[in-house]
């Protein structure tokens, strides 16, 4: 298991759709999320860049769990590539399967897990 969250295991193990430059796309911690836009795709399809949005909370409920964000694309973000595995999990590249950060592709969540 590569996350601790369950919400987090069914977006990585889910079926994503095939990935498109603009489309947003979200990191996968043990329990955190982080919210981004895929910025360029191979010509196989089988790898992809994810640039880090800009994110800004929304609600005023602070240490809480329910968290609302605003996402828009920020061209001055961090890139990190991922490639798609067996399965069909999207890794960091570099990574394994089993220990790699993995990507859900086609939607744009942040969350901060504040008991940790």
């Amino acid at each position: 298991m590569t996350t601790g969250s369950f919400f987090n295991n069914l977006m990585q193990d889910s079926k994503h759709p095939t990935p498109e430059v603009g489309m947003g796309a979200t990191i996968l911690s043990w329990t955190d999320r982080t919210a981004g836009t895929i910025v360029a795709v191979s010509k196989s399809g089988k790898k992809l860049t994810w640039q880090r949005d800009k994110v800004t909370r929304t609600d005023d409920n602070g240490m809480s769990d329910s968290q609302t964000y605003t996402y828009e694309q920020d061209p001055n973000g961090y890139d990190q590539e991922f490639s798609l595995r067996k399965g069909g999990r999207w890794v960091k590249v570099g990574y394994s399967i089993h220990d790699g950060t993995s990507l859900g592709i086609g939607h744009r969540s942040e969350y901060y897990d504040y008991s940790f």
